[in-house]
């Protein structure tokens, strides 16, 4: 053992049993270094008279406590050799070694055919090939009427710009029908666009399905029905809105204040003829 792990063994039996202090304060109390005084720890855990227990608390809390031995627990006797880190022994492992042989991950090519046989090998090669080891052409996409069509045009237009938005052929077309209503209620492709494209995240997984919940979540509002429009009559005396024809209210008292003619305008000349003549005698 080293004479700075014996120095420090030797300060630490002397200290109390409820003395508490960390490495880290030990070692700016001395002159030695952290890393000295964390090498010479080591050395007393490794000879067994040094030794750390992690204790729990009732609380919950856990709690290192650090016990200090005037004698190796550990079994080991002062000068004896510590055991190193060993290696494995040698012989069979239970499994094959690596080949180190390099195979070429690629298909060997193709030989060459001659011009002369090309024509022979492709019509006995249609004959005998079997069917099922053909590849399959792609299945066309489901048809669709012009305003459909005209919609997934415009969704393809609208997120082109975007390159977190990669829509393939298959996918515009399951999305066209909501486009579709997204036209008929009246929205612009600009709006169709800002509605889309605003606010994505920096990475997008799946395309469609941000697509797919934007154009469910944001569809514009049906419009409302427009109303039959009621064309208004004028008051045949004001030229005022009516809903029918007629004079209006104050047209009608107007005209119903106004004196009568004839026999009414006789009787109301003889009246005031009198009220005149009485108005002179009295005068008189």
């Amino acid at each position: 053992m080293t004479y700075t792990s014996r120095g420090l063994l030797v300060d630490l039996l002397s200290r109390p049993d409820d003395w508490k202090e960390t490495c880290r304060h030990m070692a700016d109390s001395s002159p030695q270094g952290r890393k000295t005084l964390a090498a010479a720890l080591d050395e007393l855990r490794a000879w067994g008279y040094y030794q750390v227990e992690v204790v729990r608390l009732p609380n919950g809390r856990i709690r290192s406590e650090a016990h200090v031995f005037d004698r190796p627990q550990l079994g080991v006797q002062p000068g004896a050799t510590l055991p190193g880190s060993g290696e494995p022994a040698p012989g069979d492992r239970g499994f094959l070694p690596k080949d180190l042989a390099k195979v070429p991950s690629l298909p060997a090519e193709p030989e060459p055919v001659a011009a002369g046989d090309e024509t022979a090998e492709a019509e006995g090669g249609r004959a005998e090939s079997d069917p099922g080891s053909r590849p399959q052409a792609a299945e066309p996409l489901v048809e669709m009427d012009e305003e459909t069509r005209v919609a997934m045009n415009a969704l393809l237009h609208a997120v082109r710009p975007e390159r977190r938005l990669p829509l393939g052929l298959a996918e515009a077309a399951a999305l066209a029908p909501m486009v579709r209503a997204w036209l008929e209620r009246g929205a612009s492709e600009d709006q169709l666009r800002e509605a889309l494209l605003a606010g994505l995240p920096e990475v997008v997984y799946s395309p469609a399905a941000v697509l797919r919940s934007r154009l469910e979540r944001k569809m514009p509002a049906e419009p409302r029905p427009e109303r039959p429009t009621r064309r208004m009559a004028e008051c045949a005396g004001c030229r005022d809105p009516l809903p029918e024809p007629g004079l209006c209210g104050r047209c009608g008292s107007a005209s119903r204040s106004r004196p009568a003619g004839g026999r009414a305008a006789k009787v109301t000349a003889r009246g005031m003829d009198k009220v005149r003549a009485a108005m002179a005698g009295s005068t008189a």
